[in-house]
């Protein structure tokens, strides 16, 4: 894989070959800012009151060896810092090559939008390499916007990419940007960003607010509790050939509703479900957004026309019925090739580390101490990594949704 290559020694390591938007000098230039405690604007000095209630200037504090969000009213759960960055980027480009590039809609490869939103832009990765995208095909005028609480984000137009940036925070009621302003609005991986009640109850209501008629949205994300895979799924029923041979390329699963899982057979990864399932629920957050996102954009048939969908399963490492041969052992070996275990890999990456991110609210949750949780943790990476727990067909389930606005 182009962007992803794997070296199996010790333990998993991967290297990232990644595009302009986070590498070279506008990385070290973010880390230059960070400066020691690991993301800019976070709070040292607890010398000032002001400072110290002062989430909008100080938003962020120190647990640990991470960085996270010190609003008590913010229940994001995940780090924000440069190793959340790493692994965002990872599963980023995953994403994109499972399916098959920045976006899945078909409306837009001919026809380039004018201005694009990427709400949660996180690192700006996904709007250069869709810039990227456009650019090739001779479209190098489309503008690119994104809003976040925190500015992590590099200047992307000291890559060529026309770029706006707004801090901004999901619980306010309003997006900061005028009725049918944009042509393409794309959000991925913000089912853990919190939302107030009023937005909850909103749904979808303010990024199609703030598209044009004709214009499109786009969503991906993923489930944080896993299943596993039953053996040999068939694909999903009227799938274009392209998205079949993607699948194929990349050894993912195409899937329904219809398509048969089992809870989750791996004793950690049950461990895991359970908690993050009682921390969300207190946390107000769902650890199964690829259900209720369907349910939003099917609730506004109203205003969206053309709702599709795409839905695939990564497995995190081999399944037994792959490495057998199909239910009866008859079959031929599937051998997967180094870009598809890449994929895996990466697959199973970015789980443990955004598990590794959620640590203290996990430990919360399981009522472990410290060094219950150090016992914990390394049985479980010693299980997925080295004594083959991944075999029942436990794997990451995305998905992603469109729709183009009446």
């Amino acid at each position: 894989m182009d962007m992803m290559s794997v070296a199996l020694g010790s333990g998993p390591s991967f290297s990232t070959n990644l595009p302009s938007a986070a590498s070279g000098s506008d990385l070290h230039s973010t880390h230059s800012a960070i400066s020691s405690t690991g993301v800019p604007w976070a709070t040292t000095s607890t010398s000032s009151l002001t400072s110290l209630n002062d989430y909008t200037n100080y938003p962020l504090i120190r647990q640990g060896d991470r960085t996270y969000l010190r609003d008590p009213e913010n229940h994001y759960p995940l780090p924000c810092d440069l190793p959340e960055v790493h692994r965002q980027t990872l599963r980023s480009l995953m994403l994109m090559r499972v399916f098959g590039g920045p976006f899945c809609n078909p409306y837009l490869p001919d026809r380039a939008p004018k201005r694009v939103l990427e709400i949660a832009c996180g690192s700006g990765l996904w709007s250069s390499m869709c810039h990227d995208y456009f650019a090739r095909r001779g479209h190098r005028d489309v503008a690119f916007y994104g809003i976040d609480i925190v500015a992590i984000a590099p200047d992307l137009r000291k890559n060529g990419v026309n770029w706006q940036y707004k801090r901004h925070d999901l619980r306010k009621p309003r997006l900061p940007f005028p009725d049918d302003y944009f042509d393409f609005v794309f959000i991925k991986d913000a089912a853990m960003c919190p939302l107030s009640p009023a937005q909850q109850a909103q749904g979808l209501s303010e990024p199609l607010r703030v598209l044009r008629s004709g214009g499109i949205l786009e969503l991906w994300d993923s489930d944080s509790v896993f299943r596993s895979l039953l053996p040999n799924p068939a694909p999903a029923r009227m799938l274009a050939s392209k998205e079949q041979e993607t699948a194929d390329a990349t050894a993912t699963y195409t899937f329904t509703s219809a398509t048969p899982f089992t809870n989750a057979q791996n004793k950690f990864l049950q461990n895991y479900n359970s908690w993050v399932e009682k921390a969300f629920d207190s946390r107000k957050l769902t650890p199964l957004p690829c259900a209720t996102i369907g349910l939003a954009f099917n609730s506004e048939v109203d205003v969206l026309g053309n709702v599709e969908s795409r839905r695939i399963a990564i497995p995190l490492g081999e399944p037994r019925w792959e490495r057998d041969g199909g239910k009866d052992g008859s079959g031929p070996r599937k051998q997967l090739t180094p870009e598809q275990l890449s994929i895996r890999r990466t697959a199973l990456l970015t789980v443990i580390q955004m598990i590794e991110g959620m640590e203290p609210m996990l430990m919360e949750a399981s009522g472990k101490s410290r060094d219950e949780w150090d016992r914990w943790w390394t049985a479980m990476i010693s299980d997925l990594f080295q004594k083959g727990g991944l075999a029942n067909g436990e794997c990451l389930e995305v998905s992603a949704w469109w729709g183009q606005k009446k």
